[in-house]
């Protein structure tokens, strides 16, 4: 329950982080360095992964899933890092007079690889969705939903509409490739509407990941059928 607990209040806080124009810079610092603490604390409660790397097999969905976490950790890094050396507010002491400080490069990497971590930390929650939503799914409403197909269905068509609506309308990918962008039509949507439409990105790649996932389970599960078979005759 801690770890969900912990994981929740690390999504809000990306949530909040991301949605950087809607928030005063100091408080954009703050919660980014918060959200480092927290991501310690989760690297540490999830330290046995790492020592469960050189145990099992190595099949298609291990890889898949093991390059996921790869690019997540590298993604996230790379922010945090970034955005730590052109801090303006909370850390600027310790930059004074450092040219990378006001470096463009440096604040366009930082852009992009927040980016790439909304896309990677998306995927990440589809990846654990399944348990994820059988905690979740005990909330009224969403068991509620929960128990309707055909609204599932369409919620989730509704998401996955939202956040493409949303990554054109703040240029997601020109951020994503290190462009330089000014000012775009998301900036100028009220504050809870731009939250929610990039709560739906997020949720876009949990959904594109929770299926792939599914689909390299049922192909592994196939593959592994015939030798099963094979083997009892």
């Amino acid at each position: 329950m801690k770890r969900f607990r912990l994981d929740l209040l690390l999504a809000v806080l990306f949530v909040l982080v991301m949605g950087f124009r809607m928030l005063p810079p100091t408080l954009h610092e703050v919660l980014g360095l918060i959200m480092l603490a927290g991501l310690c604390v989760h690297l540490v409660w999830n330290a046995h992964w790492f020592s469960s790397l050189g145990r099992g097999g190595w099949r298609r969905l291990r890889v898949v899933q093991t390059l996921l976490n790869v690019l997540l950790f590298a993604s996230t890094a790379t922010a945090l890092v970034t955005g730590i050396i052109i801090s303006n507010h909370v850390l600027r002491p310790l930059w004074i007079g450092v040219p990378l400080h006001s470096s463009i490069f440096i604040h366009q990497l930082h852009v992009a690889s927040a980016c790439a971590m909304l896309v990677f930390l998306g995927m990440h929650v589809g990846m654990h969705w399944a348990g994820l939503w059988a905690r979740m799914k005990a909330w009224p409403v969403l068991r509620a939903i929960d128990a309707h197909p055909t609204l599932r269905f369409w919620l989730l068509v509704l998401l996955g509409w939202t956040g493409c609506a949303y990554a054109r309308l703040d240029h997601f990918g020109d951020r994503l490739m290190m462009r330089h962008v000014f000012r775009t039509p998301a900036g100028d949507l009220p504050a809870p509407v731009a939250y929610v439409m990039l709560a739906c990105l997020i949720g876009l790649y949990a959904i594109a990941f929770f299926y792939l996932q599914k689909h390299l389970a049922r192909k592994a599960a196939a593959n592994a059928a015939p030798v099963k078979g094979g083997a009892a005759s």
